[in-house]
């Protein structure tokens, strides 16, 4: 599996992330990361926008080019740190140790040489071994700011918690003094790029610090080679997670990084006072109690636990040393290891957890259930009561197989690798837990399997009264409503953009559910499953919920290996269901359709909600003919009318994620 993930990242890369909005119910403002797959380079442009139009603020590349043009000796000034002895130390050739200025005296093919203070140069922002015949003659790059694939920016400004919940987590009203005190911080952008390191943007663009963590130092001299532009290398290219959490007898804001596809670590930092960071610590496979931690494809989630600490839940991602499937429970304020709860279901396949989903079920700000899928297609529940394990006796809550086979299938392996989705079941008791499958993680998946088809399921978990999970559930698809896609149907609606797009639509099934009622023993139904077309479409996005209504993104890769490019599709369900969602994407026509193509590879949705009542839902797309001159994304979302909630008790289970 170590060269599939490796060789992945140029599959993945053209997979990018949604905005980031904040803003009044009039104008909103949004922060989009974008990358060019020519020469790998990035940018963050902060837009303003209406329900009509969109304006550009600002570009942090463009900042940064700015700051260190060619010729420039300011790069020596530039604010980057990494890990040394514990603390954030400038990044810097004499700080680094004798191995990892081994790792930077060296070429791309592992030869030997003495380049590593330039390179560390270059790093920095040099330019002046760019050019042709120069020695050493490094990558030429168009911009210094890298790219941007599958990391989301994140805004951070004043604490913004609840204020009597977080001051009842400690008993007394020191949240509501931290709050105070902080009332005026400084706004910051954080995101992580393929240039080796997590950013930090002000408001206006401007670069205030980088950070580069330890796992991703072994793989910087590869940034400088001239034929990288056609081995893409992934380094830090997750979202970071921010939270405020009380330790050490004081509140503070920490940001959890991981890496993807980048390395197999996680670190933390505290960006209290956001001009002014500091290490909280490292981790990676090399530490003894995290010796199944894989590539960190997976968000963590800062939450507080029952025992009265604050802790990070993570999964241990993919292509680990044992490719067990685990989930971590860690101490938020030392990175020390609080549980390991491996998912075990005694196949000798490679397996990895995916992104967690933490569920509290009362709204204390406590977690007390954690959702996840592995790549040998279970749901996995967690327990995180006074004893944290796995649910259900270490069963899972369901094991997915597929049921649209092509002829002589025998593999019905559907891998989860995205997050679930959880939502108050509409009985009042217990769950749904919804989720698609599908993996895009390795050179194969890039090219579409018809073989099967993947799925996407909502399944209820009826044991969520807040204490462990006591009986197994045993359940199968037969266990399960279907709804079916219709036939596709060509159409033409108004874009976001104002003008006429052409596209395919499908209406989906509307077949009520039948619950199932242990007061009767009657049969019923524990769930729905949609069973998406047998063309290799898969899911590998978070769902996301909206006026009622349940967004999913999938996509079909190309069928052809020498083709690239991919086919986006978005879904808008009844979550209860999983039927027809009638009304939010009419799109000007009589139908109301449940799933419509996109062009492009879509990596997030976002529902954007006017105060007049208007919403549009749209993503970035990856393809770089789409980027126009103003370095943003020239993509045609979709728009509509927000349309009364059919059902206005519904809620969403708090998640940190």
């Amino acid at each position: 599996m170590v060269s599939r993930i490796s060789q992945s990242t140029s599959v993945g890369a053209s997979q990018t992330v949604s905005p980031t909005q904040e803003g009044d119910s009039t104008a909103l403002y949004t922060y989009v990361p974008s990358f060019s797959s020519t020469d790998w380079s990035g940018d963050l442009i902060k837009y303003q926008r209406t329900a009509t139009n969109r304006t550009r603020i600002w570009s942090a590349g463009q900042q940064l080019d700015s700051r260190f043009p060619v010729g420039n000796t300011g790069y020596a000034n530039r604010t980057i740190y990494f890990a040394s002895r514990g603390a954030l130390t400038p990044f810097t050739w004499a700080s680094l140790t004798a191995t990892q200025q081994g790792y930077l005296n060296r070429t791309a093919a592992g030869t030997t040489d003495t380049y590593g203070s330039r390179r560390v140069d270059y790093l920095r922002g040099d330019r002046s071994q760019e050019a042709p015949g120069v020695t050493p003659s490094f990558r030429p790059r168009n911009h210094i700011l890298g790219d941007m694939v599958n990391s989301s920016p994140v805004v951070v400004g004043a604490p913004n918690s609840p204020i009597a919940l977080m001051n009842a987590t400690v008993g007394d009203a020191s949240y509501a003094d931290f709050r105070n005190a902080n009332l005026s911080r400084e706004r910051r952008i954080y995101v992580g790029a393929n240039d080796g390191m997590l950013h930090a943007f002000n408001d206006q663009g401007a670069e205030v610090f980088a950070f580069i963590p330890s796992a991703v130092i072994p793989a910087l001299n590869r940034l400088t080679d001239r034929g990288y532009n056609g081995g893409h290398q992934s380094y830090v290219d997750n979202t970071p997670v921010v939270g405020d959490v009380y330790s050490g007898g004081r509140w503070r804001t920490v940001l959890i990084g991981t890496l993807r596809g980048g390395g197999q670590g996680i670190f933390a930092l505290d960006i209290t006072n956001p001009n002014a960071p500091t290490l909280l610590w490292e981790k990676s496979a090399s530490d003894a109690d995290y010796a199944d931690l894989g590539f960190t494809y997976g968000r963590p989630v800062i939450t507080r636990l029952r025992s009265g600490d604050w802790g990070v839940v993570v999964s241990n991602g993919y292509n680990s040393t044992r490719d067990n499937a685990v989930l971590y429970v860690m101490n938020v304020a030392d990175g020390s290891l609080i549980k390991s709860l491996p998912a075990t279901d005694g196949l000798a396949t490679p397996n990895g957890l995916g992104s967690p989903f933490v569920a509290d079920v009362d709204g204390d700000l406590i977690a007390d259930y954690v959702y996840a899928g592995d790549l040998h297609g279970n749901l996995w529940r967690f327990d995180l009561m006074d004893t944290l394990r796995v649910a259900f006796g270490g069963r899972p809550l369901y094991t997915t197989q597929a049921s649209s086979v092509a002829p002589g299938t025998t593999n019905l392996v559907q891998p989860i690798t995205a997050s679930p989705t959880v939502i108050a079941h509409p009985t009042g008791t217990g769950h749904l837990v919804i989720f698609g499958t599908g993996k895009y993680l390795e050179t194969g998946d890039a090219i579409a399997n018809p073989s099967k088809a993947m799925t996407l399921y909502g399944i209820w978990d009826r044991q969520t009264d807040g204490s462990a999970a006591g009986s197994t559930p045993s359940l199968t698809v037969a266990n399960l409503q279907q709804q079916t896609l219709g036939i596709d149907q060509r159409i033409s609606y108004t874009g976001a953009g104002g003008s006429s797009v052409s596209s395919t639509a499908n209406v989906v099934s509307t077949n009520s559910v039948s619950w199932y009622d242990p007061a009767t023993a009657a049969s019923g139904k524990q769930g729905w499953y949609l069973n998406l077309p047998l063309n290799g479409e898969l899911v590998i996005n978070k769902p996301q919920l909206f006026s009622g209504t349940l967004l999913m993104s999938s996509l079909i890769p190309s069928t052809d290996a020498c083709t690239a490019g991919v086919t986006t599709y978005l879904y808008a369900l009844d979550p209860y269901t999983g039927g027809n969602n009638s009304g939010l994407f009419n799109l000007g026509v009589d139908t109301a359709y449940g799933r419509i193509q996109l062009d492009g590879l879509l990596g997030g949705i976002v529902p954007f909600l006017y105060g007049n009542g208007n919403f549009s839902v749209e993503g970035t797309l990856a393809d770089s003919a789409l980027f126009g001159s103003d370095g943003g994304p020239q993509a045609e979302g979709l728009t509509g009318r927000q349309p009364p909630s059919r059902r206005q008790t519904w809620r969403v289970i708090s998640n940190q994620d």
